[in-house]
């Protein structure tokens, strides 16, 4: 039995696109089309998003050719730091929880966004970013030279260096009858 698609709501996408309250990945999200498909389709339309008030625009991400040299160690040390800084966000929002719901309720008019931020808001949700923000300060952690890796193969060599269980054989024996 083949599956029917189900109708993409065009006027709905239109109307969050050109409010600009959302990201272009959260409208495709939301409304079950792929981003590219709406960027495609706002530019063949000449959509124009609606500046808001306090909200800064983002410059277009360029992309670098050749990529400074960085040495995993730095790379590590600034996972750490960044995910800190994300630890600290976390915290801030779990202590005004409550007030920061409260404006939810009483600032936003949009139904669908209105609960969609208060998801992002809920236990559950900062639960999974906390344990996200953990595995990835084991992942750190582990990858850094001096890893778990390391320290096998370091393990190793001193029980091959030290006649452990994997030393070398020694050879043959010659007996004389």
């Amino acid at each position: 039995m083949a599956k029917k698609d189900k109708p993409i709501d065009w006027v709905g996408i239109e109307s969050d696109y050109i409010a600009g309250r959302m990201s272009v990945r959260e409208i495709a999200r939301w409304h079950g089309v792929s981003e590219a498909a709406i960027r495609k389709k706002a530019k063949k339309a000449e959509w124009k998003r609606k500046a808001i008030p306090g909200h800064i625009e983002r410059e277009p991400i360029t992309v670098r050719t050749t990529a400074p040299a960085t040495a995993p160690q730095d790379l590590a040390d600034r996972g750490r730091a960044l995910a800190g800084r994300m630890m600290d966000e976390l915290d801030a929002v779990t202590s005004l929880h409550g007030e920061l719901e409260d404006m939810i309720c009483t600032e936003e008019s949009d139904p669908r966004r209105r609960q969609a931020l208060l998801k992002a808001l809920s236990l559950g949700e900062r639960a999974k970013t906390l344990k996200d923000i953990s595995l990835t300060l084991k992942t750190l952690n582990e990858a850094a030279p001096e890893g778990k890796k390391a320290q096998r193969q370091a393990n190793a060599e001193n029980l091959a260096a030290h006649g452990g269980r994997f030393a070398p054989r020694p050879g043959p024996r010659a007996t004389v009858n």
